[in-house]
């Protein structure tokens, strides 16, 4: 897939860009107005990741913007402050040096990571999601407890990172491979 190779991709990551996929879908931005965007995913979750963001876009959930992290030169900061709903990125787990996420797989999404941060003690990612921490209150395109998107994620087999019990990662949800 040549569209990875510039940033996001590089020798060493575990897939080939072969093994990847661009989805096209359709989602409702924070003015409300219908939109399309495109996640990079694994082959094999294409399909379900149609489904998925069609039953998203069904119920009315929100996603500020929605673009490959390529388009950010491959920096998860960078997408995450623009509060950028994406997927594959050939990188560490945030804070575990050597490790792959499952995002180098093209195995997890994170939607709206402003909205809904990464939080491990006090470390909120991005540091401007600490206006969202308290999860008791909904945000446009928050992602909360037993919320309709949890559940559109969970009954297929999908994790939601806002359950860790070591961290809450509000925005990230991944599915382990077979």
């Amino acid at each position: 897939m040549e569209s990875v190779k510039k940033t996001t991709w590089h020798q060493g990551c575990p897939v080939p860009p072969d093994d990847l996929r661009r989805v096209s879908v359709s989602y409702w931005d924070f003015a409300g107005r219908p939109a399309r965007g495109a996640l990079v995913v694994n082959k094999e979750l294409t399909a379900e990741v149609q489904a998925i963001f069609g039953e998203l876009f069904d119920h009315g959930f929100l996603i500020e913007k929605m673009q490959p992290i390529e388009a950010f030169g491959g920096s998860d900061d960078r997408s995450m402050e623009a509060n950028n709903t994406s997927a594959y990125n050939c990188r560490d787990v945030t804070g575990v040096k050597g490790t792959f996420s499952n995002h180098s797989w093209g195995r997890a999404i994170d939607i709206n990571p402003l909205t809904n941060p990464y939080v491990k003690g006090r470390k909120v990612l991005p540091p401007a999601g600490s206006a969202y921490l308290d999860r008791t209150r909904a945000y446009p395109g928050g992602i909360l407890r037993d919320s309709f998107t949890v559940k559109a994620f969970l009954k297929r087999g999908w994790t939601w990172g806002g359950s860790w019990p070591d961290r809450q990662d509000y925005q990230h949800f991944e599915k382990p491979p077979r």
